[in-house]
């Protein structure tokens, strides 16, 4: 994800457009009190908002922000099941679940160490993902394989984000050197899921010849020296058109430059 785009996402906690003491009804959408229990207009009970007052101060502020941003987590579990219908129809819920989670981290924010700020930036990259991906479905045809190329690049950067969040699941002292290794790691998942173009006649990808212009995806890339690659386009079946490719064609076909290969390579914590 590039500086720009992290920004924007943060922006959605700063910039919100609900007031602090107010939040969006789960039922409804109607803008009720930070702490209703229920809906005075449809009477929806409502999620209890998560705070860090003196009387929750026992609970390590790693773990009010797992919990804040939980419901996105769950959710994923939507997409690991791939069911197109059931993943447009729970994103309204999601949307203001996300909406409110916001408000109450607002209200938090300033009594947060650095890596929770940021371990929330990681939550709000993960709504941010999935809100465009869902926005993108929508315009698609059912059966596309374009559709599930998109699914699954969705999961696989869900996927590096979560091995990151699995850090924060354990107790850990965060020190300079931990976070300045975690920054790392966060830029280091837009490096690897970035999209390049084909800059040949085409790209044979087995039986498919992507065209110039098109747009590819480098999924994994192996000790042999080949990578797995993702056309991000349509294709004739459900399926997306996915191909073993040797970094030597890619570099020349591709906008994909050798160099990138350290985009796999693990970045550890300090200790």
């Amino acid at each position: 994800m590039s500086k720009r785009l992290l920004i924007s996402v943060l922006g959605l906690f700063l910039l919100g457009t609900l007031s602090a003491d107010a939040k969006i009804c789960i039922g409804c959408s109607s803008d009720i009190p930070d702490t209703a229990n229920f809906c005075s207009i449809c009477l929806t009970p409502q999620p209890m908002a998560v705070t860090l007052g003196q009387q929750n101060m026992q609970k390590e502020p790693r773990e009010v922000v797992l919990d804040m941003f939980a419901f996105i987590d769950q959710y994923q579990a939507v997409f690991n099941d791939m069911q197109y219908l059931n993943i447009l129809g729970k994103m309204p819920e999601i949307k203001t679940k996300f909406q409110n989670a916001s408000v109450r981290y607002r209200n938090i924010e300033k009594m947060l160490p650095e890596e929770c700020k940021l371990l929330a930036n990681i939550y709000a990259a993960k709504y941010q993902l999935i809100d465009g991906v869902t926005s993108v479905m929508k315009n698609l045809r059912i059966d596309s394989g374009y559709r599930n190329a998109l699914l699954k690049s969705a999961l696989m950067v869900m996927s590096y984000y979560n091995d990151i969040i699995a850090q924060f699941r354990v107790p850990r002292v965060w020190d300079k050197a931990n976070i300045e290794q975690l920054k790392k790691q966060i830029k280091n998942v837009s490096d690897r899921t970035k999209k390049y173009q084909v800059t040949s006649e085409y790209l044979k990808m087995d039986e498919t010849k992507v065209r110039a212009g098109e747009n590819i995806m480098v999924m994994t890339i192996g000790k042999d020296k080949k990578a797995f690659v993702m056309y991000m386009g349509p294709s004739m079946t459900h399926e997306p058109v996915t191909a073993t490719i040797p970094l030597s064609t890619l570099a020349k076909r591709t906008t994909w430059k050798k160099e990138n290969a350290v985009f796999f390579e693990d970045i550890k914590l300090a200790h």
